[in-house]
């Protein structure tokens, strides 16, 4: 029965993906035409409705508290824990403010989902080249510049709801860079919806806390160990 329920599960995302397929035609016309703001915009909705599509068909629930929190007229930097693999999807489809996230290379070899992912303003990063990482973060800062808002989990893997890892730094040069406040975000319970190998999808309860914005325009090279423990001690505290 379980092995029934992945499959159709998966099947589900990849039938809403090919039914997206010609709407990207539009999206490349935006894109082609400079208008990236309703590239972003079309791409988003798009992304939202699959997140919100594989959510609730695992049966589960969420439970999320502090919009309020997350400006509305400038772009943000999410930082979130990083539980499971259902966290991006929590993130995309129950927080509407468009963004794009720093994510794993993996996502490249997925054809159609890569497309729409880049749209959105999503960067793809390889944490085996350093070179090629520090390319996708300047890229993400470029974004944010440019008024897209973007997601980071700075544990850098899934902690499958372990201990939180301890919090890299490389990804603040892009709230330092950038200037904007980072959003804090707690997701708990994820893990438990889709498993760490990706076989098993259970229905659960999941939360998602939305912190008050820190900012970062004056943030010191001297004082970013600090910081960084006292954003991980926000957001831990919401678990």
């Amino acid at each position: 029965m379980a092995n029934v329920r992945r499959v159709m599960w998966f099947a589900a995302a990849w039938s809403y993906l090919i039914l997206t397929y010609p709407v990207i035609l539009c999206a490349k016309y935006f894109h082609l035409r400079g208008k990236i703001d309703k590239r972003n915009a079309l791409s988003n909705v798009i992304i939202l409705r699959l997140s919100k599509l594989m959510f609730y068909l695992s049966g589960s629930r969420m439970q999320i508290v502090g919009r309020e929190n997350i400006p509305k007229d400038k772009p943000v930097l999410f930082v979130s824990n990083h539980q499971g693999h259902m966290d991006s999807f929590i993130i995309q489809g129950f927080i509407k403010k468009p963004k794009g996230f720093v994510t794993i290379t993996d996502y490249q070899r997925a054809p159609i989902l890569r497309t729409w992912m880049k749209y959105m303003g999503c960067v793809f990063i390889d944490r085996s080249d350093i070179r090629q990482s520090f390319q996708c973060i300047s890229q993400a800062t470029e974004n944010l510049n440019n008024g897209q808002s973007m997601v980071v989990f700075p544990e850098g893997k899934l902690n499958d709801g372990k201990e939180t890892f301890e919090f890299q730094k490389g990804w603040l040069r892009m709230a330092i860079k950038s200037g904007v406040p980072i959003v804090p975000i707690t997701i708990d319970n994820s893990h438990k919806i889709l498993s760490y190998n990706g076989k098993r999808i259970h229905a659960t309860r999941a939360k998602c806390i939305i912190s008050k914005p820190i900012e970062t325009s004056n943030l010191k090279k001297a004082n970013e160990k600090e910081f960084l423990q006292h954003l991980r001690d926000v957001i831990l505290s919401n678990l």
